[in-house]
């Protein structure tokens, strides 16, 4: 029968540096290419046998341990970086923090630190924290807002395995959003785990929060995700958590997997005809008032510049994969133009303008609309026939 493991065996295991990391790469669901990975605590004994983190890491969750294992996991990792960075600059590395991790300060002070001293780039390292770090809110959240201030990515770990809503994350500096395994592994089983991890995608995508996919392990289902408008995926069809010595050679040698953004283009779609009904429900309700008010402070109106809403930040980013798409390019002039309706459309409203003007301004937005959406359509089409013709 296998010895128990004690709190004592963690601490000597610290001593003699037996914990290492593990690295799963994550791929960009958008270009394909590889993004980034999440690093992996493993306790490799002297014998060379392998500890899982199932076997030890609840033990230092209950004896506050985890804080020192967890500083110990980032100093590794800001050595392990320094190779990473040198052999693909565009890596960024992620690792798990615990909610007693921000229980005091000493953690954030160290990235903090280790950012201001210029070891590792604040938008190359990403923290992720699961649910548990809600418990002690107030402090939790000053911790996780220094953090955030500092330009660093904050992930919501195994989000649906506990019972927050992304309402109450809202309320946190969180900008990804990794969903739990079980409900990626339950696409094919269960249409209610499909609804729910489209709902979550497009919420979280709303809330302006990417969306990491964890434990993809097939084909099918990375295709399905990127229908679905998730931004990167990560799991054993794309690659196990690999030692150091191993990753490295992965991260030269990688073959780009295929990249298929329609889910985006989707999202652009819905984000559009969400920002033209917004913009004519502000138009209506300003023209309909008795009173005299300025649009620009009204809550929740349409963004009016034309590089700043959601569909222009996709223009101007993400979108750029089609720029060699005759579709791509002809979508900016109509949809600078609707801006500019907009703009024209708000103002009239704000001024009482007569209901002959009003009905006339929005029959030109909607135009201008129509042909904004047949070219993201367009794309949408030239995207999987192209993707379709490929696969043959």
């Amino acid at each position: 029968m296998e010895q128990k493991i004690t709190l004592s065996d963690l601490r000597v295991a610290l001593n003699k540096k037996e914990y290492e990391l593990y690295y799963q790469p994550k791929v960009s669901m958008i270009t394909g290419e590889l993004s980034g990975a999440e690093a992996l605590i493993r306790w490799r004994r002297s014998d060379g046998t392998l500890v899982p983190p199932v076997e030890f890491i609840p033990l230092a969750e209950e004896s506050d341990f985890i804080l020192e294992i967890t500083r110990y996991v980032f100093d590794k990792l800001i050595i392990d970086f320094a190779i990473i960075n040198a052999v693909n600059p565009s890596i960024t590395v992620s690792f798990n923090t615990s909610g007693k991790d921000f229980h005091d300060e000493r953690l954030t002070e160290k990235i903090v630190e280790a950012v201001n001293s210029q070891l590792i780039d604040a938008t190359k390292l990403e923290i992720e924290v699961t649910e548990t770090v809600l418990v002690d809110e107030e402090h939790a959240k000053k911790c996780l807002n220094r953090l955030s201030k500092a330009g660093i990515p904050i992930a919501m770990d195994d989000f649906g395995t506990g019972h927050s809503g992304l309402v109450e994350l809202s309320k946190w500096p969180f900008s990804i959003l990794k969903i739990d395994q079980k409900f990626i592994r339950g696409l094919n089983e269960s249409i209610k785990d499909r609804e729910i991890l489209q709902a979550s995608i497009r919420m979280a995508h709303q809330l302006d929060m990417d969306v990491v996919a964890e434990g993809i392990e097939d084909e099918e289902t990375y295709r399905v995700l990127q229908e679905y408008g998730c931004k990167t995926g990560q799991g054993y069809w794309i690659s196990k958590p690999l030692p150091f010595h191993e990753f490295i050679p992965f991260l030269k040698q990688f073959s780009n997997l295929p990249a298929m953004p329609v889910g985006l283009l989707y999202m652009a779609q819905l984000d559009h005809i969400q920002w033209r009904k917004t913009l004519i429900d502000t138009a209506l309700f300003l023209h309909a008032s008795k009173e005299d008010r300025e649009f620009k402070n009204l809550r929740g109106v349409a963004e009016l510049e034309h590089t700043a809403c959601k569909l222009g930040l996709w223009y101007y980013d993400e979108g750029c994969t089609f720029k060699n798409d005759e579709n791509y390019l002809q979508l900016e002039q109509p949809h600078i133009e609707l801006h500019a309706i907009g703009k024209e459309l708000l103002y009239a409203a704000r001024d009482h303008c007569s209901m002959d003007d009003l009905t006339r301004l929005i029959q030109q937005l909607s135009g201008k609309s129509i042909r904004v959406l047949q070219a993201l359509q367009a794309l949408e089409n030239n995207l999987q026939v192209n993707q379709h013709s490929s696969a043959d």
